[in-house]
């Protein structure tokens, strides 16, 4: 199997950090990469598995950037959670990607200027009457305000639903929809009329409808998504997505269900949700996963202590990978880079690691490259190919 980083990698360079040694680029990584992992801590209780090597090392960090004048870090440690300790680990192939001119190889992307920026926050929005809204950083703040509904985007970039007159709940026949699709290369956020938060991943599309009314709240789903959904025992959500339905009253979950893939995977972070087709039903605890095939009367499976972070790591700006086989990240990759993959010589290769959507694509494929002994080949057209293994050069 190969591998992005080593916790040996990390722990050398942390104590050249702190003993004064480091270079400026691992001080940035250091800096930077602690500052992330505070910002991203949530309000859990201590996770148990903190080790003292990762708590040591924080406080001590946090004294050495205190002293020297800079901005404090939140201290993450009384609240991080496994996965975030976990994070840590994975920091050294963010290091290396970020510092990926050490690395030899996909020279020829730079020269022939191939190189693909990475995907932004675009989605085209379907109104009730046919009309197309373009959202992007050039949308206006102002997208609707008719029969007692409000559309607009906020600053942060979201698309945002307010019921501004409760007459407009009308019977559930009379409802009009609105769908937001997003394209490769592209992902969004919808708050909806109930307040339910929804992140789109690229290539996925939401239909629901502009106010919830009756005995439900259903939305339709293709693609992968989110969800933060806003309680309301008397009206469960529910999320169609191909012959699988997910039921739920108030909870976080991620579904992947995107129709090129044989299986559907819907994970639960916290509260409770309940799997089903037409055939089987389960309900799933937090950190399990329901993996479902595609047919209405397909199997249902229960994967348990499943990495969430892993799964729900598209929506915080990052690619991570937990013993990936390669063909799955080059399906990510070429998703969010809007490419053409040919996976003809796709070796069965697994990865682990972590490195920020953000990146540009030849960073990326750098990495996987320098760890992977693998090669890769741009082309114009935006057609990424995997080289033969007898063609590569040692």
């Amino acid at each position: 199997m190969s591998s992005f980083q080593s916790r040996k990698d990390l722990e050398k360079i942390v104590e050249r950090y702190l003993s004064g040694k480091a270079n400026a680029d691992e001080i940035t990584f250091i800096e930077e990469y602690y500052k992330f992992l505070g910002e991203k801590a949530g309000d859990s209780n201590p996770a148990k598995e903190i080790k003292a090597f990762e708590e040591s090392n924080f406080k001590a960090i946090q004294a050495k950037i205190e002293s020297a004048g800079k901005s404090r870090i939140a201290p993450l440690f009384k609240y991080i959670s496994a996965a975030a300790v976990l994070a840590i680990v994975f920091g050294v192939f963010y290091f290396q990607v970020h510092n990926s001119n050490r690395f030899p190889g996909l020279s020829q992307i730079e020269k022939k200027n191939l190189d693909i920026l990475p995907g932004t926050n675009k989605a085209i929005l379907t109104l009730a009457d046919g009309s197309k809204v373009v959202l992007d950083d050039n949308t206006s703040s102002d997208i609707s305000d008719q029969d007692g509904i409000r559309i607009s985007k906020e600053k942060n970039g979201q698309l945002v639903y307010t019921i501004l007159n409760n007459k407009v709940l009308k019977e559930n026949g009379n409802i009009a929809y609105n769908s937001i699709s997003t394209p490769n290369g592209g992902q969004y956020q919808v708050v909806l009329p109930d307040r339910t938060k929804v992140w789109l991943n690229a290539a996925s599309s939401l239909r629901y409808p502009e106010v919830f009314t009756g005995n439900q709240r259903l939305v339709e789903l293709t693609g992968e998504a989110y969800f933060e959904v806003a309680k309301n025992k008397s009206m469960p959500f529910r999320v169609q997505s191909q012959n699988q339905t997910v039921e739920v009253l108030g909870t976080h979950f991620n579904i992947n269900s995107y129709l090129d893939d044989s299986t559907i995977k819907t994970t639960l972070l916290e509260g409770s949700v309940l799997v089903s087709n037409a055939k089987f039903s389960k309900m799933l605890r937090p950190g399990e996963q329901a993996i479902t095939g595609t047919g209405k009367h397909a199997a249902i499976k229960i994967a348990t202590g499943v990495d969430t972070a892993d799964e729900t790591a598209w929506k915080n700006g990052l690619f991570q990978f937990n013993d990936s086989e390669l063909k799955i990240i080059l399906n990510q990759l070429e998703r969010w880079y809007d490419i053409k993959i040919d996976y003809a010589n796709v070796p069965d290769k697994r990865y682990n690691g972590m490195v920020p959507r953000k990146s540009r694509l030849s960073e990326v494929l750098k990495m996987l490259e320098k760890t992977g002994n693998i090669k890769f080949e741009l082309k114009e057209g935006r057609r990424l190919t995997v080289l033969p293994q007898n063609n590569l050069t040692k």
